[in-house]
């Protein structure tokens, strides 16, 4: 099941650990450090070279020697006695080696745009097998993306495409200034005329298809060099990653999930309607949501404890991330409910009130004859975000989307979601959308079920009926790496290990073949909430939370074994 082996921390960058990952990147995006060291940001004039060819130079030249180095050393490691080669020696090596080359990789990636941002994103989010060297380098790559397009070049995209003359004849503003720069497009702001309400316009980069294509082939032949076992999973991500260059399928894909969100998860959820008439294989008009990312607001909340409790941000992260690869990921989550989270932030804010209410009245009335200096100060008790509940809420969402409707986004990481200004969770880019088959739908039930319930025996005919093959098709590994591909990964269940040490282990084990290829987009989806949970210090069972819905559609499929 090469879906789970990912590439070896050492192989690092195997570039594309990146390609693969792709499977399940965003995962466990823990906000980390700041982006660090002046001129880490490329040039936004930079403009990358556009020739197939010289891409493809420039990725084996520049990521080549890197990715032997690592290469090198490891096998080193493997013949080198203990005696000779102590423990601290061998991490001293690998931190050399990060400290060295982090920055080139950053600059690669950076030079070659497109593609090749993305694959920096998802590296940026695997702090479950780089290190803080990489992490903090890579998170340029998230907030920091140069636009391939300025104001001007942006609005004839949107005329051609729209068949406009200039867009003052659809729109009374339109920002110059793109509001989000990605790997194969951007965003601007815009007000539209007809409703005077506000817009976001995501606007595609010519030649972006050709070119990500070009790179593809490039990633799949660099692959196949470096990190072999993952090559079987381009099939699949090429299929996905091909519906994002066309818009209108997105705009088609956001009003359906919109259709399928809102009665069930209005309160909770808001997913922005799209503008079709304003929609074409370039642009992507659609209701502009008003809030931060949901990563953000986790930093800036993370930040103010921080500060109240004596210490920085990046220090703290740095701290939890070495804990997680020196002794796995926390288990799941046992703490309060949402329920009793909220009542607790009530309890502050009724605190606060009581508290503030007296210093109100002061300053409010004797307060206007004294001196400013004489005021009383308001207090304001720290509020923590609920993660409880934004984990319940986007754990029950997609549930529903895999379990129930069998249309499901596939890239729920973090910049995607955000918290919205009225207290709901705003979800965006519909490019990747996964429609399941009917039987496709109850095999992930039945997968999901049998997680719940430890069922060994269901989960072994499971992946057998999956097309699942190994070497000894052992039914212990069968189970392991099911359970740490689709439902969780704390430290009891990778014995302790860091997730890439415990998939390497079961893959000696039992070296997989070929995996379950079905389901490669709803293992996606756990990976990615899974991410997101720890990114809110909030683990979770994603078996555990889908249980109710995998039991639902059993039900209504009429389905017994």
């Amino acid at each position: 099941m090469s879906v789970f082996s990912f590439a070896s921390r050492r192989a690092l960058v195997a570039f594309a650990a990146a390609a693969p990952p792709a499977t399940a990147y965003g995962y466990y995006q823990i906000a980390i450090a700041e982006p660090s060291g002046e001129g880490d940001s490329a040039p936004p004039d930079a403009s990358p070279p556009r020739s197939g060819f010289v891409r493809a130079l420039k990725l084996w030249t520049e990521l080549g020697p890197v990715i032997a180095h690592y290469r090198l050393v490891e096998a080193v490691h493997a013949y080198a006695p203990n005696a000779l080669l102590s423990a601290e020696a061998r991490s001293a090596h690998w931190r050399d080696l990060d400290a060295r080359y982090a920055h080139k990789v950053l600059a690669s990636l950076q030079g070659l745009r497109g593609f090749y941002i993305k694959v920096g994103q998802l590296l940026a989010q695997r702090n479950d097998m780089l290190s803080s060297a990489y992490i903090e380098k890579l998170r340029n790559l998230e907030d920091n993306v140069p636009p391939l397009m300025d104001g001007d070049a942006a609005r004839a995209v949107v005329c051609r495409a729209l068949n406009l003359k200039t867009v003052d004849e659809v729109f009374e503003s339109f920002g110059d200034e793109p509001i989000g720069s990605a790997s194969i497009g951007q965003v601007h702001k815009a007000v539209l005329k007809r409703t005077h309400r506000p817009v976001a316009i995501k606007i595609q980069s010519p030649g972006a298809e050709e070119l990500f294509r070009s790179d593809l082939k490039t990633a799949r032949t660099f692959c196949k060099v470096f990190v072999p076992e993952q090559v079987i999973l381009f099939d699949e991500i090429e299929k996905q990653f091909a519906n994002e260059f066309d818009y209108r399928v997105e705009a088609a894909n956001v009003n359906q999930m919109h259709a399928n969100m809102t009665p069930q998860f209005g309160r909770r959820i808001v997913v922005p309607r799209a503008h079709t008439d304003l929609c074409t294989r370039e642009v992507l008009t659609m209701d502009f949501l008003d809030g931060v990312k949901l990563v953000d607001g986790v930093r800036a909340v993370a930040t103010v404890w921080c500060e109240r409790n004596g210490t920085a941000l990046d220090a703290y992260e740095r701290d939890l991330r070495e804990r997680y690869l020196r002794d796995g990921l926390p288990d799941v989550y046992r703490g309060p409910s949402a329920f009793a989270i909220d009542l607790y932030v009530r309890a502050i804010e009724l605190g606060d009130a009581v508290v503030n209410t007296p210093r109100l009245l002061f300053n409010w009335t004797v307060g206007w004859l004294l001196p400013r200096s004489w005021l009383f100060k308001y207090h304001k008790s720290f509020i923590p975000l609920n993660t409880a509940r934004i984990m319940d809420t986007l754990l029950q969402a997609h549930g529903k989307q895999v379990l129930i409707d069998g249309f499901l986004n596939g890239d729920p990481h973090p910049g995607n979601f955000l918290l919205l200004k009225d207290g709901r969770l705003g979800m965006l880019d519909m490019g990747q959308i996964k429609q399941l088959t009917r039987e496709e739908r109850i095999f992930v039930a039945r997968l999901y079920k049998a997680l719940a319930d430890e069922d060994r025996e269901a989960l072994k005919q499971l992946s057998i009926e999956g097309g699942y093959k190994s070497k000894y098709m052992n039914a212990e590994v069968m189970f392991k790496i099911t359970q740490v591909g689709f439902d969780q990964d704390g430290r009891h269940v990778t014995e302790g290990l860091n997730l890439q040490q415990y998939v390497d282990k079961l893959y000696k084990m039992d070296p997989w073949e070929k995996g379950l290829d079905a389901v490669v987009m709803p293992m996606r989806v756990s990976l990615l909430l899974r991410g997101v949970g720890l990114m809110l210090n909030h683990p979770v069972s994603v078996a555990a939370a889908w249980k109710p819905f995998a039991e639902q559609a059993l039900r209504e499929a009429k389905y017994s074994n």
